[in-house]
């Protein structure tokens, strides 16, 4: 049976959260995945009103890629400053005055 990266397994309980976890990364890491730089912080789609960012990963294995999201954290921090693994901050759009 032929694996891809969007192969469906049963979620682990939380599951919903399973790809916004530095954890994981560090788990698809360990598998084999690699990060494809640069890393894009956005702001986070589910943290809008607080201006939280988001880290969007892109993992590459074999002719697989993967995307994860993992929310700002000094832990993320931490990571991305051991790897020294560029990032580029993107925002939103300005807001065009009101005519």
């Amino acid at each position: 049976m032929k694996h891809t990266a969007y192969e469906k397994r049963p979620a682990p309980p939380g599951g919903e959260h399973i790809l916004r976890d530095l954890d994981a990364l560090t788990l698809m890491l360990a598998e084999g995945w690699r990060i494809e730089p640069p890393i894009l912080a956005r702001l986070s789609w589910a943290q809008r009103r607080t201006g939280e960012l988001a880290y969007h990963v892109i993992l590459e294995r074999a002719a697989q890629r993967s995307l994860i999201v993992v929310d700002d954290s000094p832990a993320m921090h931490h990571f991305l400053d051991e790897h020294d693994i560029p990032v580029i901050e993107t925002s939103p759009p300005p807001h065009l005055p009101q005519t």
